[in-house]
């Protein structure tokens, strides 16, 4: 199963600010790119193509994508009804992984991808290892009925997770379900998934 190997936090670096809302990250104490000239470039003026590629590449690291599964999502999106840019987003917020991540079972993206490969999650009451499996409205996500699983999760704290408002926690039971769903205002304000749309559309 491929998966990126480069750096996590290069990405914040070139943007400024920790882009997942971490305590500790480099960009903030060097809240410019990396290397040598890296201050130098922190207000260099980009051409719009430029801000289209770094708004595609925030989204996609946010997500921890790769590049086809990425290209994929959003050409899938194009096909559905209504608005590209949001109906891209819903896609990428109703994967498992982001949801495992969302009910704080996972303490970052990176985990959360992890666990789902690892068997600790289910879905309606089975076991699904694909961090990239499609939820939908009424889905019910749990915590695998096993002594390593639920240790796992009560080290990541989820109790104190913060959950979105189209989810609806059982903090007792380790599950959570998709109850709506997400709208814009659920998404982070520095996504510009208006800029992927012509990025792609080229």
């Amino acid at each position: 199963m491929a998966t990126y190997r480069g750096r996590k936090h290069d990405i914040c670096r070139t943007v400024g600010f920790n882009i997942w809302g971490q305590g500790k990250d480099p960009s903030s104490k060097r809240p410019y790119p990396m290397g040598q000239h890296g201050p130098n470039l922190k207000d260099r003026r980009q051409s719009e193509y430029g801000e289209q590629l770094l708004a595609k590449q925030v989204i996609r690291r946010y997500y921890n994508m790769l590049e086809r599964q990425f290209h994929n999502t959003f050409k899938k999106a194009q096909r559905m009804h209504g608005n590209s840019g949001l109906n891209f987003l819903r896609l990428l917020e109703l994967r498992l992984s982001t949801a495992v991540w969302r009910l704080g079972y996972a303490r970052t993206i990176f985990q959360a991808r992890q666990m789902v490969s690892h068997g600790h999650i289910t879905v309606n009451g089975r076991m699904v290892n694909i961090s990239s499996y499609q939820l939908r409205v009424g889905d019910v996500i749990g915590v695998r009925d096993r002594d390593q699983s639920k240790a796992l999760v009560r080290g990541n704290h989820y109790e104190g997770a913060a959950i979105p408002a189209y989810m609806d926690a059982d903090v007792t039971n380790m599950t959570g379900k998709i109850v709506a769903l997400p709208e814009r205002e659920d998404f982070p304000k520095f996504f510009k998934e208006q800029s992927v749309v012509e990025f792609y559309a080229r």
